[in-house]
């Protein structure tokens, strides 16, 4: 059992290593992406108006 348990281990710390290096990347390249204009109704509607990531999952799933 130690010993299956020890070959796993270093796959599965490179696949972690893996996912942190592409949320990274995406992370910097969000930074560089260009943010569109608001439009008068955006911003006298929802100005300063953030939700939380559980607040956006929230929403997505109430539009479908």
């Amino acid at each position: 059992m130690t010993h299956h348990a020890s070959q796993l281990f270093p796959i599965a710390l490179q696949e972690l290593i893996e996912i942190g290096e592409k949320a990274r990347k995406q992370r910097e390249r969000a930074k560089h992406v260009a943010r569109p204009r608001e439009t008068r109704a955006c911003k006298h509607g929802a100005r300063g108006q953030y939700f939380t990531e559980k607040e956006k999952i929230q929403l997505t799933f109430n539009l479908k």
